[in-house]
């Protein structure tokens, strides 16, 4: 059960960094081509998969 806490919580994490990172990097950028939409679409669910891993593996090393 732990581990999937961890789960839920690194990936809950990983979801608000990458909607933080990227909302500010289309801001600066300007008018986005499409080749930057698709990769800063696609930064928030990576870097929610990224921090699932991430809780995932802190919590087996801290048993």
């Amino acid at each position: 059960m732990r581990t999937l806490g961890a789960l839920v919580a690194g990936m809950f994490a990983g979801l608000v960094v990458g909607v933080l990172l990227a909302e500010p990097v289309v801001r600066l950028a300007g008018p986005p081509t499409a080749d930057v939409s698709v990769l800063l679409g696609f930064a928030p669910a990576v870097l929610a998969i990224a921090g699932a891993a991430a809780g995932v593996l802190i919590e087996r090393r801290t048993r």
